[in-house]
């Protein structure tokens, strides 16, 4: 199953859209000035010039060595200039390396800051969007340009850039004076490097294929990773001894990165190759012809040890451009799936109208709403109409999959209809502000779980300097879960799980939903949504909690999910779902009067809760 989902994914290709070279670099420079200051880009520009002045004054340090020993200077000052010559070589080194080391700190400090953009996009696209197939693979086309460490993505996109026009800046200088020597070693050498320079190119064309492949396989990867490594999932795995499987799948997963990264690698290794032959030809003639201006007398000693020098260098400063040109090309497509992530992120079409009764209970329609998943061939909602009055109490149940839990997402604007129409007090909500709209909404959904920050934040869901301390311990006793916090060493500051603080502690089943109900409280908006929130508890815990929950909606409007038939009867008006349609409707006294489907589920869940009774009174 799971390779025939991967098979699916390679049929279904995603796009990104590509972007200049020259733009992405614009781009990439402007991010680090952005988050470094501009002193970053001034320490990058110092860092090539030094790093070409450097190793030229090192690379000539011979040939001065012989030039002065064959003046007719004194010894005393040749050793006085070559001692200074020596220690200025030193200082230059000790400032290369500073200064690399600056360039190199900003370049990773950089990459790291961008995460808040990464995030702050992410969380601010259309939820409905992001959940989509091609947004969580263009998400994860975007998080590989941040953390893919060092060694990929901006950070190595920027210093692949430092480093070539270190290179080219080496190449202009030893061109200069190569020309000096012979024009035509010049044209030899830039002919050599034309050529190497297109064969990187095409290679570089043929791996983009391969990076596509190793990105999807890597976010499978990614996902076995996660799965295999939660406390959560690791209960089912080994009482269902599922490690094999996972270790199969793992062990299938690696295979594909390791193809498909082999595959990409081959490419630039082919053009290696290919450049170690043009240079070693290269280098024959060169050195042929320097030799034989040496034995012809028409060439200095000092002056062979410097072209010499130059000229290894010279293949050294092409290897190391085109080193980095491939790097360039390759970490390109990185910040092209980045910068695509953005992109699809801001192409919102939201609405910015204010809601016109903020705070106070509405009146929700649905005309004729229809919902489908993406690449699926039926909706999951389907021409559902439905008025809920302010102040009224909604439940809704229905068998898994009649669309309970989407038809929730639509009401609080996660998603959106593919068809119909949704109302808040008469306003359509796409014309509303997402932001101000979720505002008069509280929702509790199936899965309770603490973020590991602490539980003052659990609860307020703000900053601490915007938490009002009163309002959240009375929260929090209202939820019946203060005397836990009493017992904690930092009461309402400890932090949930072990995350983030090892001091952290982890809240019992009952104990997290008594911490949703607390942070419901502190939001206190008009509208509360409960979806299944109590699943995890016994039925008698459970009907605990949602007369808590009812004591604190009697001014809201409210809309309730609940397998458990029983825990429903308060409501104003129950909806039967099926097949995304309300199949039946009203109180519970009246549909259990009409002997429909919630009849019957409701007598045969009253039956089973029965024969639990008894087999616990006979024990």
């Amino acid at each position: 199953m799971f390779r025939k989902s991967q098979k699916k994914k390679q049929e279904n290709e995603i796009s990104y859209r590509h972007y200049p070279i020259w733009d992405n670099c614009r781009t990439a420079y402007a991010k680090l000035v952005e988050m470094e200051g501009p002193k970053a880009a001034a320490v990058s520009f110092a860092t090539v010039i030094l790093s070409v002045v450097q190793p030229f004054a090192a690379m000539a340090l011979p040939s001065a060595v012989v030039y002065l020993l064959g003046s007719q200077w004194q010894p005393g000052v040749i050793f006085l200039l070559l001692a200074a010559y020596v220690l200025v070589l030193q200082g230059l080194q000790i400032l290369n390396g500073y200064v690399a080391g600056v360039s190199s700190k900003g370049r990773f400090c950089c990459r790291i800051s961008l995460g808040t953009e990464l995030f702050g996009a992410a969380m601010g696209v259309d939820f409905q969007k992001l959940e989509s197939r091609e947004g969580q693979q263009k998400l994860e086309g975007g998080r590989l340009n941040l953390y893919s460490g060092n060694t990929a993505g901006i950070e190595a996109y920027l210093n692949a850039y430092e480093n070539a026009m270190t290179a080219l800046l080496g190449l202009i200088v030893y061109s200069v004076i190569v020309g000096r020597i012979n024009g035509w070693i010049l044209i030899l050498l830039l002919l050599t490097t034309g050529i190497v320079t297109a064969i990187r190119i095409y290679a570089n064309h043929r791996a983009e294929k391969y990076t596509k492949e190793y990105i999807r396989s890597h976010q499978s990867y990614r996902y076995l990773k996660r799965e295999a490594l939660v406390p959560a999932s690791g209960k089912d795995i080994r009482i269902y001894r599922m490690w094999d499987w996972f270790r199969e799948e793992f062990d299938k997963i690696k295979e594909e990165l390791v193809r498909w990264s082999g595959k990409e690698r081959s490419c630039s290794i082919h053009a290696g190759i290919t450049e170690i032959v043009l240079s070693s030809a290269k280098n024959i003639l060169i050195y042929a012809y320097l030799i034989y201006q040496m034995a012809q007398g028409e060439m200095e000693l000092a002056s062979f040890l410097l072209y010499v020098g130059i000229t290894a260098s010279f293949s050294g400063r092409m290897s190391a451009l085109m080193g980095a040109v491939t790097e360039i090309l390759r970490n390109n497509r990185l910040m092209d799936r980045y910068r695509d992530f953005l992109e699809f992120c801001g192409e919102n079409h939201f609405g910015q109208e204010a809601v016109t009764s903020p705070g106070k209970t509405h009146e929700i329609r649905l005309e004729h709403v229809c919902f489908r998943y993406e690449d699926k061939e039926k909706d999951v909602i389907h021409d559902l109409s439905l008025t809920i009055t302010p102040g009224e109490k909604i439940a809704l149940v229905g068998m898994n999959g009649a669309g309970k839990s989407t038809l929730i997402k639509l009401i609080c604007g996660l998603y959106r209809p593919t068809s119909g129409k949704i109302y808040l007090d008469g306003q359509d909500v796409s014309s509303l502000s997402p932001e101000e709209y979720r505002k008069e909404f509280t929702v509790v959904f199936q899965d309770v779980f603490a973020f590991s920050f602490s539980l003052a934040d659990n609860v307020s869901c703000r900053r601490e300097e915007e938490t009002d301390r009163k309002r959240l311990r009375q929260c929090l006793q209202d939820a019946g879960l203060w005397d836990r916090v009493e017992q904690l060493d930092r009461k309402e500051q400890t932090s949930m799980n072990k995350d983030l603080d090892k001091a952290g502690v982890s809240l019992s089943g009952g104990e997290l939903q008594r911490l949703m109900l607390a942070r419901a409280l502190y939001k206190d908006s008009p509208v509360m949504i409960l979806d299944e929130p109590t699943a995890a508890l016994d039925p008698i815990a459970e009907s605990r909690m949602y007369e808590q929950y009812y004591e604190m909606t009697r001014d809201k409007t409210s809309i309730f999910i609940s397998h458990r038939l029983s825990s429903t009867k308060f409501c104003d008006r129950i909806l039967y779902l099926e097949e995304g349609r309300i199949a039946e409707e009203g109180s519970h006294e009246q549909l259990m009067e009409r002997q429909g489907t919630y009849a019957a589920m409701f007598h045969t869940q009253a039956q089973y809760y029965e024969n639990e009774k008894k087999k616990a009174q006979a024990q």
